[in-house]
């Protein structure tokens, strides 16, 4: 019995210590002055929808997400993505990447369920070198059970896109996302699975 308490203390304060963390570092985000080139990318199908507000900041590679995805049937996420994004080769159109991490709030509102997942991942880019308004983009966020709280027990977030550039400062495109959460009691969540349309704007 006194192991059992001593373990459950220790996840305790293993998870306090780690929200006071997150909790910092989106502080430190928000108060960020630096903070300059910014987009909103916004997309949906007949039964999901999700907007990102995206940030970078001068003299860095760092970048940070705001996003929601909102599915009538299944729930809501609000996610926070922070990371280091950069260019994974070299020529005229060096592929680009981003690797990090994405936390926040999963809701199985029809599950009754919620959950805080950190979830690690990033994303790859390829513009098309003769056709260069043309890119395909990937993203891949995975949280397992050690890296979720609550009633979470794994998080999924995968999205892959194909846009074009219509213009100097907006793409349109076609892409498909699975998004997926775990839940305690076999209780699975799919919030989005399928073909969806978006719109992305910087500024």
């Amino acid at each position: 019995m006194p192991r059992a308490i001593g373990g459950i203390m220790a996840a305790l304060l293993f998870w306090s210590m780690r929200m006071k963390t997150l909790t910092g570092l989106l502080a430190t985000v928000l108060l960020c002055s630096n903070a300059t080139a910014g987009e909103i990318d916004l997309s949906f199908n007949d039964d999901a929808i999700r907007a990102f507000y995206a940030q970078d900041f001068r003299d860095t590679d760092l970048q940070s997400e705001f996003g929601v995805l909102n599915n009538s049937d299944e729930g809501t996420i609000f996610s926070f993505t922070l990371y280091q994004a950069g260019y994974a080769s070299d020529g005229e159109n060096p592929l680009q990447a981003g690797l990090g991490a994405r936390t926040g709030y999963v809701d199985g509102d029809s599950s009754g369920q919620n959950g805080i997942p950190l979830a690690v991942g990033g994303y790859l880019k390829y513009t098309f070198p003769y056709r260069n308004r043309l890119s395909l983009r990937a993203d891949v966020y995975l949280g397992p059970d050690i890296l979720t709280t609550l009633d979470l027990e794994r998080y999924e977030d995968y999205t892959v896109r194909l846009a074009y550039n219509l213009m100097k400062t907006g793409d349109i495109y076609i892409g498909a996302r699975y998004v997926k959460g775990e839940f305690d009691n076999d209780s699975d969540r799919l919030f989005d699975n399928g073909i969806h349309f978006g719109v992305n704007l910087r500024f």
